[in-house]
């Protein structure tokens, strides 16, 4: 029986958000939301005391958004794991598959196979065995320290965990659904600390990738660039960003190196996929998180790249009160890691 509510809960490097949504009718309905400043050092820290002052923040933010439920959904961050589309694997049974996505990740996960939690999904498998039959699979090696930490966390924040599972999964399932009518697309969810990307076609995920750039690398060189304490250089990039035309280009002229090894990479995994599914082209790009907020960045990325680019609306098929829309529109791709932990019913 799939619950009748569920907490979505995307504990961030700079913020924690929550999601509350009801799974009572077809569509699900948004009940509640909040966020919370994330304690430093936090989650990343394997301190006792420091977890404790995590799961202390998530308590204050649960005690002010008042759900019905414990039940959580939590995402372990993307450059904590390792994820892999293995495309070169014969037509195998499920007793084989699983003995050969063991060997086949020890060539992927830095760490010895017996201390990461192994899950996988087949994306295709031939319908028999033959010369041309092959298998491919989407592995996910998620370390078990890392799992542990997360689940101690909920636990001591009295919240009843009811999956783990990745940030790039949540938001392919907040922003695509599986919508077989979509077009490939290229999800880019860029944190304070990372930047993540997934390659999504019919629902599934066909690559994924993470590097270690994000919004607080922007915030860095904004503040060094100009002699700014952190919190004013934060402000400057909320207004200007990318913008060429505000302040003389001056910010966008800092920002802009940034921007581009972020874009770097976002080539390389075009590349990378296309040469793997040429039948699968990128016909579009998705920004998530909280620097799909940035000015300009949609208008610059889009120029670079030369394909669609779009903000995330993760709200977009949930059922929500009307006078919410512009409100929730504010920090709709901040969002999209929660609202995608929060709609997975089992």
């Amino acid at each position: 029986m799939a619950a009748q509510y569920r907490i979505g809960l995307d504990i961030g490097q700079s913020s924690i958000k929550l999601v509350v949504l009801s799974h009572k009718e077809k569509e699900a309905k948004l009940v509640s939301l909040g966020h919370i400043a994330s304690p430093q050092p936090g989650i990343i820290s394997d301190a006792d005391l420091d977890l404790e002052v995590v799961a202390n923040s998530i308590k204050h933010l649960i005690n002010e958004v008042n759900p019905p439920t414990k039940d959580v959904v939590v995402a372990l961050p993307e450059s904590r794991i390792f994820t892999r589309v293995i495309y070169d694997l014969p037509y195998l049974t499920n007793e084989e598959l699983a003995q050969a996505i063991r060997y086949a990740s020890e060539e992927f996960v830095p760490m010895p196979i017996a201390d990461v939690n192994l899950n996988y999904q087949i994306i295709f498998r031939s319908s028999e065995k033959g010369p041309k039959s092959r298998t491919v699979v989407f592995v996910v090696a998620s370390p078990k320290n890392i799992v542990e930490k997360y689940l101690k966390v909920l636990n001591m924040a009295a919240l009843k965990p009811v999956a783990v599972e990745t940030e790039l999964i949540a938001a392919s399932r907040a922003l695509l659904g599986i919508n077989p009518y979509s077009p490939t697309t290229l999800l880019i969810q860029l944190s304070a600390t990372t930047s993540d990307f997934a390659v999504v076609s019919e629902g599934v995920i066909l690559m994924t990738r993470s590097i270690a750039t994000g919004g607080m690398a922007l915030t860095r060189a904004i503040a060094q660039a100009f002699n700014f304490e952190l919190i004013q250089a934060e402000e400057y990039k909320k207004v200007y960003g990318l913008l060429e035309d505000q302040l003389e280009g001056k910010v966008f002229q800092v920002l802009k190196p940034i921007a581009d090894i972020i874009l770097s990479e976002v080539k390389r995994v075009i590349q990378a996929h296309e040469m793997q599914n040429p039948q699968r082209p990128i016909k579009r790009v998705v920004l998530g998180g909280g620097g799909a907020l940035l000015p300009g960045v949609v208008i610059y990325f889009a120029n670079v790249l030369g394909l669609e680019v779009q903000q995330a609306d993760p709200w977009y098929y949930i059922n929500k009160d009307a006078n919410l829309k512009t409100k929730l529109a504010v920090d709709a791709p901040a969002y999209t890691v929660a609202v995608g932990l929060a709609l997975r019913e089992n």
